[in-house]
């Protein structure tokens, strides 16, 4: 009797490591995939990153990152609400997951203009201690809280990424065109001239260095600034509305 029993115990732990080996190789064979996907996408190959991901779903469903990346596929597809299903079942599957509610917070600010909405993700996302790159949510909810209005919110998260990671373009200009707003014309100039010894210049910073030149009284229509505009980005909104003066 006893050794039926502890046959009948090996066989269920025998059958449960079977199950437990096969639950894991389908999770490595899904996270490969997807990170094959990411790959694809970051190239702008989305019909190869899509059935990449399909393949992902089909070792497992309810992989939350095959979901997220979905999202950003179709999102930059311009299939905006098919590209809404998927974040939202990522997030069904892992509500806690910064890289989730990052990419879906991005997706509201930037796509569906939810500004103030998509901060609730970008905070969920920096709330989660295993997340490896915080800054890269308070960046961003500080843009999406300067496009909600919210200046002194935009500032501190702005502010806080600075501090992890000092020399990103994209907070600099973000911190400048707060500081101009303020009317904070130095400072915008100090926080633009860290912005351009950190590569080529962009029509946005071009723009706000014509501007601020205006403001301190150094600024004409053909200075080094507003030709570069000019030369660099002819066709850009920021040298249309240099040619017709629109400077506020």
């Amino acid at each position: 009797m006893r050794q039926s029993v502890i046959a009948a115990l090996l066989f269920v732990l025998s059958l449960s490591a079977v199950r437990a080996e096969e639950v894991d190789r389908r999770h490595e064979l899904a996270k490969l995939r997807t990170e094959l996907a990411a790959a694809y996408y970051a190239r702008g190959q989305y019909g190869v990153a899509l059935e990449e991901l399909k393949n992902a779903l089909n070792a497992r469903s309810d992989y939350a990152m095959a979901y997220s990346i979905q999202g950003l596929v179709y999102m930059d597809l311009r299939e905006y609400d098919t590209a809404d299903k998927s974040f939202q079942r990522a997030l069904s599957l892992a509500p806690n997951d910064a890289d989730v509610n990052h990419n879906y917070g991005w997706f509201l600010c930037n796509k569906r203009d939810k500004f103030t909405e998509s901060l609730r993700y970008f905070t969920t996302a920096m709330k989660n201690p295993l997340y490896t790159t915080p800054e890269k949510s308070m960046q961003q909810a500080g843009l999406c809280a300067t496009k909600a209005g919210d200046l002194k919110a935009a500032e501190d998260y702005l502010r806080k990424s600075d501090r992890i990671q000092p020399d990103d373009t994209q907070t600099l200009l973000g911190l400048a065109q707060l500081a101009y707003r303020r009317g904070e014309f130095e400072a915008t100039r100090q926080l633009l001239a860290r912005h351009a010894r950190l590569g080529t210049p962009i029509a946005e910073a071009l723009w706000l260095n014509v501007r601020v030149d205006r403001k301190l009284g150094s600024g004409e229509a053909d200075s080094g600034f507003a030709k570069e505009l000019k030369t660099r980005f002819p066709d850009s909104d920021e040298a249309r509305r240099l040619a017709a003066g629109q400077f506020d």
